[in-house]
């Protein structure tokens, strides 16, 4: 009966992992997902204010009120894409190294000795994997 405990608590050990991992490429995806539309908005900005201003240049005509409408538009969209940017960079500053014990499947510090799940003691690199995890805030 202690072997299916272990193997018990072991199996809820890595599903947990599994579930922090799967969720931490979740939020990458999505983050990527938002810089991406973010460049595709400013592009199409930059596209049409590019488009206005030849059309007015060919047509000999100005209108300074509009090239400034949309010169305020590629701001405000470069803007947003910078937001972006910065929020991915705090969070990646948040990102810490964790190591897997290669018994039990559970997390422990980068610079732990024994494994506080299991006891296993780490004596090389190759009784852990590493791992990246986003630190819960």
């Amino acid at each position: 009966m202690l072997d299916f405990e272990f193997l018990k608590q072991s199996a809820s050990v890595l599903a947990d992992a599994a579930v922090k991992t799967t969720k931490d490429l979740t939020d990458k995806g999505k983050h990527k997902m938002d810089v991406l539309a973010a460049e595709r908005h400013l592009a199409k900005t930059q596209r049409q204010l590019g488009a206005l201003v030849y059309s007015l240049y060919k047509n000999g005509q100005t209108n300074d009120q509009l090239v400034k409408k949309y010169l305020q538009a590629v701001e405000q969209a470069e803007g947003q894409l910078e937001k972006i940017t910065t929020e991915q960079a705090e969070e990646s500053r948040d990102v810490r190294m964790e190591k897997i014990c290669m018994r039990c499947g559970a997390e422990v510090s980068k610079d732990a000795t024994f494994c506080s799940c299991c006891g296993q003691k780490f004596e090389s690199a190759d009784d852990t994997r590493g791992r990246v995890w986003n630190t819960e805030k």
